[in-house]
């Protein structure tokens, strides 16, 4: 890692000199709207395995067949969706999808930019966007599209966004293994814990009828 942190380095010097351009993030393409509808309602059309996928707050998701929501409703390119409601967020999905009507979404249409290292770098500015969103409302904390569309966005050149995005797509995927060794582990230790448990009983058991 330390290899290529140094070739970023190198392709900053050598590409922007003088520092990188800002954007706003609605120059960057089109916002999507999402679709009408409540979570009891997404839960009624829920199918596993469903091609189209319905996002709402947190992790809540629920993956409905075609025809379920106005085809209208549905994006059909990568894009980034901005959870604005709670506790702020961003995912980033590829596949078709939408969201409940109070978020919203981008879809980044530059050929210089690459849609990815907009969104990790929209990942560093939850904490500011968190506390911008209790700042309006500390019930139920809300952003508004303004939040987002004004928010300016570093650019540098697209082969320095694409090296950004390959370290941190690497370091996702690790991430994830590591999470997923854990929980292998944490299985293993509740079958050792459980066989232990259960050894003791038969122990307690044997115990009790030579007693008898």
């Amino acid at each position: 890692m330390v290899i290529k942190m140094n070739k970023i380095e190198k392709l900053i010097t050598a590409l922007c000199p003088d520092g990188v351009e800002w954007k706003k993030l609605n120059s960057l393409g089109r916002r999507n709207s999402g679709t009408n509808i409540t979570a009891t309602r997404m839960k009624e059309l829920h199918q596993d395995n469903a091609p189209i996928r319905i996002f709402a707050g947190g992790s809540t998701v629920a993956d409905v067949p075609i025809g379920a929501i106005p085809k209208h409703d549905i994006i059909n390119e990568p894009s980034i969706i901005v959870k604005s409601r709670g506790y702020i967020g961003f995912e980033y999905y590829e596949k078709p999808f939408s969201h409940k009507n109070e978020f919203w979404s981008y879809t980044i249409q530059d050929k210089n930019i690459n849609q990815k290292f907009i969104y990790y770098y929209l990942i560093t500015q939850i904490n500011k966007l968190q506390k911008r969103a209790r700042a309006v409302s500390v019930k139920i904390p809300q952003l508004s599209v303004a939040d987002t569309d004004n928010l300016p966005i570093p650019i540098p050149p697209l082969p320095i966004q694409q090296e950004i995005v390959k370290i941190l797509d690497t370091f996702t995927k690790l991430e994830a293994e590591l999470e997923a060794e854990l929980e292998a582990r944490k299985k293993q230790y509740e079958y050792y814990r459980d066989q232990l448990l259960t050894f003791r009983e038969r122990e307690r058991e044997r115990e009790r009828e030579r007693e008898n």
